[in-house]
């Protein structure tokens, strides 16, 4: 499984996303930030970082991967057009503000336009928080007006790729702080547990999905 986790916006939480699923999955990970976070953490043999002008080797499709991407599409910017040129499924992280929704659906509209993609697009509604009139469960963020917001902004865009929440939670701090994802945060922690829960069933949509595409592609596999 390759996927790319992009935004041209930062600060919308691509690299939690991506780092979360690296560690719980055990991929690899590529990146094209010249300081990322990853060399401390991530062996060697799991990290492949290059400079944005530079294009990412062709990774063989046996091989699982996230690419976590930096910068903006541009005739220059061959790590990001090569990542989500061979990615099966492209994360696209949004939050809920003016600067942020104009550049998510512009980031959309890139990915898009980059040829030889043939992947699917998941939308993550991120930085979630319950304003005071909100009354929802623990596992209805997707009723937040935050989420409904960011998926409204995207399907009025003319696009129908899938939107899933994912709240504001310091468990995205806490996996840099202790080099290790959410679910093992929560395994080593009870009290750790009890507060990210919400944040676990949140990846967990985001693991159904991309289990599912695996498994359409061995599925195919098996017919060829």
């Amino acid at each position: 499984m390759k996927i790319t986790v992009y935004n041209a916006k930062g600060s919308a939480g691509k690299t939690p996303i991506a780092t979360n699923i690296v560690l719980d999955r055990e991929y690899g990970i590529g990146t094209n930030e010249a300081f990322h976070v990853f060399d401390s953490f991530i062996p060697d043999n799991r990290l492949l970082a290059i400079d944005l002008t530079e294009p990412f080797p062709e990774i063989p499709d046996d091989t699982d991967i996230v690419f976590d991407l930096a910068g903006t599409i541009s005739s220059q910017s061959h790590s990001i057009t090569s990542a989500i040129r061979q990615s099966d499924l492209v994360i696209v992280p949004i939050f809920n503000e003016v600067k942020a929704l104009h550049s998510g659906i512009g980031t959309l509209r890139e990915i898009n336009k980059v040829e030889g993609f043939a992947g699917q697009v998941l939308v993550v509604a991120t930085k979630l928080k319950k304003n005071k009139k909100e009354h929802f469960g623990r596992d209805e963020w997707d009723r937040s007006a935050d989420c409904r917001n960011v998926a409204d902004a995207v399907h009025n865009a003319g696009f129908d790729y899938p939107v899933v929440p994912l709240k504001f939670s310091t468990a995205f701090d806490a996996i840099f702080e202790r080099e290790m994802s959410i679910a093992q945060l929560c395994a080593a922690d009870p009290l750790a547990a009890h507060s990210f829960r919400e944040v676990i069933n949140q990846f967990d949509v985001i693991y159904t999905h991309i289990d599912g595409i695996a498994h359409a592609q061995q599925k195919r596999s098996k017919r060829a």
